[in-house]
């Protein structure tokens, strides 16, 4: 009895052994303890190319936790949060939208999970939502996208009242509100202002403006030729000019619209660790450089992009917008828009 006492003992030590070797050998470098076969989802209004290569960066720093993602317009990915709430829960672990008023509301409704990132330290405070349930990841700004062909440079536009001239009438274009954040959180601001207010919005329909449904799609048609001028996103601008598209952008001289583009994570979500470890790196230097790589503007103070608009020289210049407002105003805000368009 005793001899198969020791036998036994003798076995169980060979596995624990066997077992300790797997385990220390299992965990490739970079990883951190209990990250293995981890999941991560992320719900995103950014381009395919910019989430392309932010998972690229993530995946090769964190080789196994798999990151997935959709992206779609702001209003897109809102239909698909709402609907999957109705069902019973939400897929997403992070969620990273243009329009920063729809943090408020999931903070009112209690969906986010409180996240103090140690990889936020470098980053103002004045990014960051006091009870740290969100912060900014990235900076947008709108300006005018031109073709080069068809725009001469004596009628870049300027100033926002530049794009009811003749000159643009019937090729000039948008992106509908309702389906882009950064667009609504524009029309917010040209709305609440009392140098434009409805009236710009009437004469801009009375100027042809035409709706598109992507903010890829006012740049694009702008490069090829069937919009003279557009409103639209800097990055998305810079991205087909760096591509050789035959279109420009112009920061506004004044009034330049800039949207703090926040990042979350979900309450509840199953997958915490590697949702944090895919906010941290998102808003670290290393993430963000990749956002820079994409022709994007940072939120981190110690990333610089080139050939945009200094943060500091553009905060001075920007268009301002009462987020509270926004969110008490917003329907009926786009029902009038769309009495107006449609």
């Amino acid at each position: 009895m005793q001899k198969k006492m020791k036998g036994l003992i003798a076995v169980l030590l060979i596995l624990a052994v066997a077992g300790g070797m797997v385990f220390a050998g299992g965990s490739p470098e970079g990883e951190a303890s209990g990250e293995s076969n981890m999941n991560v989802m992320l719900y995103s209004s950014l381009k395919d190319s910019q989430l392309a290569a932010i998972k690229e960066g993530f995946m090769k720093k964190y080789p196994n936790v798999t990151m997935d993602y959709y992206t779609a317009g702001t209003g897109n990915v809102m239909t698909k949060l709402a609907t999957e709430q109705q069902a019973g829960g939400i897929s997403a672990d992070i969620i990273w939208v243009g329009d920063p008023t729809n943090y408020i509301d999931f903070k009112e409704q209690g969906l986010l999970m409180p996240y103090d990132s140690p990889a936020a330290a470098a980053i103002p405070d004045k990014f960051k939502d006091p009870d740290r349930l969100y912060m900014s990841a990235r900076l947008i700004m709108l300006g005018f996208v031109y073709n080069t062909n068809l725009v001469k440079e004596s009628s870049i536009p300027k100033r926002w009242e530049d794009l009811l001239k003749p000159e643009f009438k019937d090729y000039i274009a948008m992106t509908d509100p309702t389906t882009s954040g950064t667009t609504l959180f524009t029309v917010a601001g040209l709305v609440q202002s009392p140098k434009y207010g409805w009236d710009y919005f009437e004469k801009l329909k009375a100027n042809g403006i035409k709706l598109e449904n992507g903010s890829s799609g006012v740049v694009n048609k702008a490069a090829a030729g069937e919009y003279k001028v557009s409103i639209g996103v800097d990055y998305i601008a810079r991205t087909v000019m760096a591509q050789g598209a035959t279109v420009g952008f112009a920061y506004p001289e004044e009034d330049i619209p800039i949207i703090e583009s926040p990042i979350a994570i979900i309450k509840n979500t199953k997958n915490e660790e590697a949702a944090k470890l895919l906010y941290d790196y998102i808003i670290s230097e290393e993430g963000q450089s990749v956002l820079v790589e994409e022709y994007t503007m940072p939120i981190n103070p110690n990333m610089k992009l080139e050939n945009a608009i200094d943060i500091n020289v553009a905060d001075k210049k920007m268009l301002p917008v009462d987020p509270n407002v926004l969110v008490r105003d917003k329907l009926s805000m786009l029902e009038r828009f769309d009495s107006i368009f449609k």
